[in-house]
């Protein structure tokens, strides 16, 4: 924060405590962010909770990515100093941050790198015109689990998604949602959990307390360093155009 009270020799000898302020037309200015980054999900190690820690992004980093990027950062680990009287009472303890040099969006190069292998509008359109191409795609969804026919046709129309816009121009929302009820041990978990890895750069697995509403879409969070009340996304936010 910019300074109070003058803090020169003279203003003190004279205990004269001079009052600063703040010149916004002589200051510069640059964008600033604070972004939260979690450790990858299939990297917890089991019966732990994802690790997270938070980035300060300065200048042209602030607007390099949105909720649910896969990154790379380089940058700066330093303290977050403690202030005041908080100081006093925790001594050297403090907080830790990251201050971001470069980031780098990792989803991006690995569908650089599949690339190669998509198929094009002609191959499509061939794949469509075989007979069974539907049963041929929805049994080699999650092959591990036996039968089921029927049942894996759904997650494989989620996962395809619909026509988001009618000829006419409405707005309708072409993605569908399945609920799966069935015994316990019928594999309807291990068929989500396929579908998860299949779709990995934008998919979130959620469950129990997690998909309750708050976990689901946004909770109110308090900003630790202004104040401020913050929204934090919750599953749905980062699933966004994923499942």
């Amino acid at each position: 924060m910019p300074l109070l009270m003058c803090p020169s020799e003279e203003c003190k000898v004279n205990k004269a405590g001079g009052r600063l302020y703040l010149q916004t037309r002589g200051s510069k200015f640059i964008k600033f962010r604070e972004l939260k980054i979690q450790e990858h999900s299939d990297q917890v190690p089991v019966g732990n909770i994802p690790q997270s820690m938070t980035v300060i992004a300065k200048g042209e980093t602030t607007r390099l990515v949105v909720l649910g990027d896969h990154v790379a950062i380089t940058g700066v680990f330093l303290p977050m100093m403690k202030t005041g009287f908080r100081q006093l009472t925790q001594g050297l303890l403090s907080a830790t941050f990251l201050e971001a040099h470069r980031i780098v969006k990792m989803n991006k190069t690995e569908d650089d790198e599949m690339g190669d292998e998509e198929l094009t509008d002609k191959e499509i359109r061939a794949l469509s015109d075989e007979p069974d191409a539907y049963d041929k795609r929805s049994s080699s969804l999650a092959p591990e689990i036996y039968g089921h026919e029927d049942i894996k046709k759904a997650p494989l129309l989620l996962l395809v998604g619909g026509v988001d816009c009618t000829p006419q121009g409405m707005k309708i929302r072409g993605n569908i949602n399945i609920l799966l009820m069935g015994d316990p041990g019928v594999a309807k978990s291990q068929m989500l959990g396929y579908i998860d890895r299949l779709n990995a750069p934008q998919s979130q697995y959620t469950t129990g307390r997690g998909s309750l509403g708050v976990g689901l879409t946004a909770a109110v969070m308090k900003d630790p360093l202004t104040g401020e009340k913050i929204l934090e996304g919750g599953a749905l936010v980062l699933a966004n155009k994923g499942v």
